[in-house]
């Protein structure tokens, strides 16, 4: 959660700082958001309802797949808006080592309490892949921990704040119509180029066959 606040700050900074406008930003059209609405309310219920601690690692982490499936969906849906790849990539390492280990190893930052809940607990020696884990700690006033997928989701949330808040460039034009352009300039190069009275009989010679 510290690494999408910290991104939405940058974000909104950024949009301003270089120019940006969020009403642009706001102009923005996603597909399919439906998914994204579903995965951020599957996620919410696993954190409101109170489980049996029982159910945790069964019920408790299969709604919280779900949940990952569904924002992996949307992120899938719209991959040609500049940052949602990273944002997808960063969800996408978060949903591999909670499947892995049933839950999200953490790091105890020093003086906080071992806490336990659906998605997060505190890291065992048989937990793997804990590199990708929340192991980041975040000392004083924070004292939090975060892992390296909620750093690339949030450099993607930044990413996607600075080229959505802005005019899209212009693409280049086709090879074909630089073809045409490049044909177009060189008959008037050689137009130039050829005396007035050249130019008058290829035009006349035109002519004949047209009334012919």
């Amino acid at each position: 959660m510290l690494a999408y606040v910290v991104a939405i700050v940058v974000a909104i900074i950024v949009i301003p700082v270089t120019n940006g406008s969020i009403t642009r930003l706001a102009e923005v059209r996603f597909r399919r958001v439906w998914l994204l609405v579903l995965g951020l309310a599957l996620q919410v219920v696993v954190t409101v309802v109170d489980l049996p601690r029982a159910r945790y690692e069964d019920l408790g982490v299969g709604i919280l797949l779900a949940s990952y499936v569904a924002l992996l969906g949307f992120c899938a849906s719209n991959l040609r808006t500049r940052g949602i790849e990273l944002i997808g990539l960063g969800i996408a390492l978060n949903a591999i080592v909670i499947a892995l280990n049933l839950g999200m190893p953490y790091k105890v930052a020093d003086g906080l309490p071992r806490e336990t809940t659906v998605k997060h607990r505190p890291t065992r020696d048989s937990d793997v892949a804990v590199f990708l884990s929340d192991q980041i700690v975040v000392g004083d006033p924070v004292d939090a921990a975060i892992s390296i997928g909620d750093i690339v989701l949030a450099a993607g949330i930044v990413e996607l704040a600075y080229f959505g808040s802005r005019r899209p460039r212009r693409r280049g034009r086709t090879a074909a119509t630089r073809e045409i352009d490049l044909t177009a300039a060189d008959e008037i190069d050689l137009r130039e180029a050829q005396p007035t009275g050249a130019v008058d009989t290829t035009r006349s010679k035109a002519s004949n066959t047209r009334r012919s």
